[in-house]
């Protein structure tokens, strides 16, 4: 080693300085980024972003290989294209499998649990202890408004499709929307007259009024749009936002469908049945359900003006009425609260009798609802009931309420409006001293689809859902009970009767003297009056065959002015068309004619037949 260094001999030093010389970097080993950016080596970010990474690193569903059937394939890169793609494909399906199988194992999100051998009930949990067991967003979900300054009376309520935007209509005319998770104030408007119902339009940006006389269209800051006057006395009001309608029923009984995209007034079916306080869509379907004060349920759609089914409910005035809106359900049960004090959930596809029936306690106002997850919901004066498991059979019979799962004390007030959120494990409750909103453990879908209601939508994604939603807007002659109707198969017709199955009074005369069992002398006699009847040449030119009656086209003369002469001579020149059939049925009866006059000179004697060995060859 000092062998190698003493060859080596000292360092020279520059002329110009006695620091080293270093040599300068090439230019591919730098890239100049300006003076105020430092200098970037590339080999720091050479690796490419396909780079196969080791076995440790890929996931358990990276061992994909694409078919066999691809090395047929000559083309090196065209094989290589399909393999990438089939391997991406199945790696994806692996990836979807594993997501729905993660959601669908979930089990009840955000449920409450108790230790039921301990003797813990779920409905004995109240709202200052849920408070403090959620986190701080979920916490700040549960507020009250005391709105009886403002205008007093009950609030009803109403959500956007994404749960969102809340919009509270006092029965003495305060009318408010707002988005609730933001605390932000969208209108807020005095209208001084009674308001009935509010209800949210395609989104957050119009909503419709139910008023004194009429129904008003507002926008998002308050400002009245439209005034619809064909809409008289309105008590409850759906829209259904797949087909752009807005369905009102009042105390005229008449169930009215306006198209919202188009102004337009699409349909109107007089009930006959009085004044309507319940009303209810199914979102499954978009099939219309009223309550009605003689305690009977109607089902109806814009293309029928009779209702699909009518159901006696209760023996009292039908108070509310609402649809289970979960996947489980997809719209077949119905819960009913009437007068006579009783709650019934109904199946829709077996309306002879109910799934469960059961009395609450109290003498107000019953309202119903649904949650995106089973829950029915249950409001009497003073408190509202929480039940789940309402489609599970009970030991005790149809006639026991289901499980209790929680019990929402609401003290000295009166329920008038009642709505889970989309989305959320919230209820919100509309009363005479203004709108309350609870926490309801699991109520609420965690998964939402965001191509029909993003919960984080912006003005841009709004505006363009707005336009594919009526662009792709559905007909209401759609609308009907069977959902799976559309899509399907007709079935082919059959035919009244074949060419075996002639009925009798269609068959010819000759055929019907033989099925009679009539002598052949009466059947040639039947032959021979028919073809004088035709009569020569001329009427055999018409083209029918023997046995049946030949009939003899007539030109009509019309009226001067409803005919023409070229359409006349247009007439009798298809005469002179020569067609095989029409050739055909002129040598047939021909044939038979010759045949008649032939055994009739045999019968008078003209025509001698030898009857010996050599007849054969006559």
């Amino acid at each position: 080693m000092d062998s190698l260094l003493a060859s080596a001999g000292p360092i020279e030093a520059s002329s110009s300085s006695s620091k080293p010389k270093f040599r300068k970097p090439l230019p591919h080993q730098t890239v100049n980024r300006g003076k105020s950016k430092p200098a970037i080596d590339p080999s720091l970010h050479s690796i490419l972003s396909n780079t196969r990474l080791s076995s440790s690193l890929q996931s358990a569903h990276q061992d994909v290989k694409p078919s066999i059937h691809l090395n047929k394939i000559g083309d090196k890169k065209l094989r290589a294209k399909l393999a990438g793609q089939q391997v991406a494909q199945k790696r994806s399906n692996i990836e979807r499998e594993q997501v729905q199988e993660y959601l669908n194992n979930t089990g009840e999100d955000g449920g409450i649990e108790v230790d039921l051998e301990a003797g813990e009930r779920t409905w004995r949990v109240g709202q200052d202890e849920i408070v403090e067991a959620v986190g701080a967003g979920s916490a700040g979900k549960k507020f009250d408004l005391k709105l009886e300054t403002v205008g007093g009376g009950g609030y009803r309520i109403d959500y956007t499709r994404n749960g969102r935007h809340l919009a509270l209509a006092g029965s003495h005319g305060h009318v408010a929307t707002f988005d609730w998770q933001a605390g932000r104030l969208h209108s807020e408007i005095q209208l001084g007259e009674t308001v009935r119902d509010i209800k949210f339009l395609h989104s957050e940006a119009f909503y419709a009024v139910a008023q004194k006389k009429y129904v008003f269209i507002y926008d998002q800051f308050g400002t009245e749009v439209h005034k619809m006057k064909q809409h008289l006395d309105v008590t409850r009001m759906e829209f259904l936002p797949y087909h752009y309608l807005l369905a009102t029923i009042g105390n005229q009984g008449i169930l009215r469908y306006h198209d919202t995209s188009t102004g337009t007034m699409v349909a109107e079916h007089k009930s006959r049945m009085g004044s309507v306080q319940a009303m209810a869509q199914n979102r499954h379907n978009a099939i219309i359900h009223l309550g009605h004060q003689n305690g009977q349920v109607s089902l109806w759609s814009p293309s029928m003006s009779t209702p699909h089914v009518k159901l006696l409910a209760h023996m009292g005035p039908v108070q509310s009425i609402s649809v289970d809106p979960s996947s489980s359900s997809c719209g077949r049960y119905m819960s009913t609260s009437g007068a006579d004090g009783s709650v019934k959930i109904w199946d829709c596809r077996n309306w002879g009798q109910t799934v469960r029936e059961w009395n609450e306690r109290g003498h107000g106002q019953r309202e119903v609802d649904w949650s995106m997850k089973g829950m029915l919901a249950v409001s009497n004066k003073g408190y509202v009931n929480v039940y789940r498991d309402c489609h599970s059979p009970s030991v005790e019979g149809k006639a026991s309420p289901p499980r209790l799962y929680q019990k929402l004390n609401l003290p000295s007030r009166t329920p008038k409006g009642m709505r889970f959120v989309p989305f959320e494990d919230i209820l919100g409750v509309g009363h005479d001293a203004g709108f309350s909103s609870l926490l309801v453990p699991g109520s609420g879908l965690a998964q939402f689809d965001s191509n029909e209601a993003d919960v984080y939508e912006s003005k841009t994604r709004r505006r363009e859902r707005e336009v594919r939603g009526v662009l792709e807007k559905i007909k209401p002659d759609l609308i009907t009970m069977d959902a799976d109707f559309l899509g399907r198969m007709a079935d082919p017709k059959k035919e009244a009767y074949s060419e075996k199955e002639t009925p009798f009074y269609k068959k010819p005369r000759v055929e019907r003297l033989r099925l009679l069992g009539k002598s052949g002398e009466e059947v040639d006699a039947a032959i021979k009056a028919e073809q004088e009847e035709a009569g020569d040449d001329s009427d055999a030119a018409d083209g029918v065959q023997v046995g049946k009656k030949l009939k003899v086209e007539k030109l009509k003369h019309k009226m001067r002015g409803r005919d023409k002469g070229v359409k006349k001579f247009l007439r009798k020149k298809r005469k002179n068309v020569v067609d095989p059939a029409l050739v055909a049925a002129k040598e047939k009866v021909q044939n038979q004619r010759a045949k008649l006059e032939r055994e009739k000179k045999i019968a008078s004697g003209e025509i001698k037949v030898e009857t010996g060995a050599l007849a054969r060859f006559g």
